[in-house]
C-alpha cells in the first residue's frame, strides 16, 4: 500500500458558515411559504421566492458533502466525497500540467488548482475550504510543467460564468420589485373589527430598530396586538393612550385573514406563524365613537410607501445587474 504523503484538512470555520447559511435559507423559505394561502391567488407569488431560498439551501448543503477531501500518496492522489462513500483515484502520471488562479475573497484571498490530465480533462481543487492546502498542492504539483495556456482559457469561462450569474440575479431582483409594485392595500372586506376591554394601559414599546403601540385585551390575553413603526407615524398615539386606560372598551380592526387563523381558528395557521409570530396581531385601525385614531387608509398609505421603497431598491439593483451581466457576456 501506497505510503500517505499529506493529507486535506477542512477550515472549522467555513464549516459553521455554511450551517448558518442553511438555517437562514431555510428561515427565509418559511417565511416565502408562510404568506402563502390556497384559498387566496394573489398569494401564490409567495411559492417563487420560497422555492428559491430552499433551493440555495439545498445547493449549499450539496456544496459542503461534495467538497473533497484529499489524501497524497507515492503515486497517486484520492478525493473523497459525500462522507467518504464516492471515491476517486487519479494517479500522478495522469496529470500532465497544472495553473493557479487567484481569486479575491470578503475574507481573504484564496487560490484555484487546476490540473489537466492526459485525457483532456480538467480537475480543479481550491484552497478555500482548506487550511493546510498549499502543503497539499505542493506534494501534487511536484516536478509538473505549468500550463500557462490554460490560464486564458479558464478566465474566459470565469466571465461567462459571472455573466449568468449576474443577469438571473438581476431577474430575480426584478420579479421581487414587481411583486411589490401590486397594490395589497387592504379593503372593507380584507378587516375584522374586534369589540373588547384593555387588561392593561395602552404601552409604547422601544427597541432599537423600531418602536410599537401595544394593546392587551381582556379575552384575548393570548395575544399581543400591535401597531407598528410606519403605522405609528399616522397614529394619533399620544392621544390615544391618553383617552383609553385599562378596563375601557376599544374598537381594534385587524386583517380578516388574522382572526380566522389565530383567534376563531377557522383557517388553518403556518407553521411559522404558530411558533414564531404567534403572539402578533397587526391593527391597522383604532377609533372610538366619534374618532379615529389610524385609519385603514393612513395604515394603507404607509405600506404602500415601503412598496415604493421596494420597488425602488429591487428594481434599480435588478436592471443594473442583469444589464452588467448582458456587457460582460458581450464584451468577453
Amino acid at each position: 500500500m501506497s505510503r500517505l504523503k499529506a493529507a486535506s484538512k477542512f477550515k472549522t470555520s467555513n464549516r459553521i458558515l455554511y450551517v448558518f447559511g442553511i438555517v437562514f435559507f431555510c428561515y427565509l423559505s418559511l417565511l416565502s411559504f408562510s404568506k402563502y394561502n390556497a384559498k387566496y391567488a394573489n398569494t401564490f407569488a409567495n411559492l417563487i421566492p420560497g422555492i428559491c431560498f430552499i433551493l440555495f439551501a439545498l445547493f449549499v448543503f450539496y456544496y459542503i458533502i461534495s467538497l473533497p477531501g484529499i489524501y497524497v500518496y507515492a503515486d497517486k492522489i484520492e478525493l473523497h466525497r459525500y462522507f467518504g462513500l464516492l471515491k476517486r483515484t487519479l494517479f500522478l502520471s495522469e496529470i500532465e500540467s497544472w495553473i493557479t488562479l487567484e481569486k479575491e475573497s470578503k475574507y481573504g484571498n484564496y487560490e484555484e488548482l487546476y490540473l489537466t490530465l492526459n485525457n483532456k480533462e480538467i480537475v480543479k481543487l481550491s484552497s478555500y475550504d482548506y487550511a493546510n492546502f498549499y502543503e497539499v498542492q505542493a506534494e501534487i504539483i511536484r516536478n509538473k510543467p505549468k500550463n500557462n495556456v490554460l490560464k486564458e482559457q479558464l478566465n474566459k469561462k470565469e466571465n461567462l460564468k459571472y455573466a449568468v450569474v449576474f443577469f438571473l440575479i438581476g431577474c430575480l431582483f426584478i420579479y421581487i420589485a414587481c411583486q411589490f409594485y401590486k397594490d395589497t392595500s387592504l379593503t372593507t372586506n380584507d378587516i375584522y373589527v374586534i369589540k373588547e376591554k384593555l387588561a392593561d394601559d395602552i404601552k409604547l414599546e422601544r427597541s432599537k430598530k423600531s418602536t410599537s403601540l401595544v394593546f392587551r385585551l381582556e379575552n384575548l390575553s393570548d395575544f399581543k396586538f400591535k401597531i407598528g413603526s410606519l403605522a405609528l407615524k399616522e397614529t394619533y398615539y399620544e392621544d390615544l393612550m391618553s383617552d383609553f386606560k385599562k378596563g375601557d372598551l376599544i374598537y381594534l380592526t385587524i386583517e380578516k385573514e388574522q382572526y380566522e387563523k389565530k383567534i376563531s381558528k377557522k383557517i388553518p395557521i403556518s407553521v411559522l406563524d404558530e411558533y414564531f409570530y404567534y403572539e402578533k396581531i397587526d391593527v391597522v385601525e383604532v377609533e372610538n365613537k366619534t374618532f379615529k385614531y389610524l385609519s385603514l387608509s393612513d395604515y394603507n398609505k404607509t405600506n404602500r410607501q415601503n412598496d415604493y421603497w421596494g420597488i425602488g431598491f429591487f428594481g434599480i439593483f435588478g436592471v443594473a445587474l442583469t444589464i452588467a451581466g448582458i456587457c460582460i457576456y458581450l464584451k468577453k
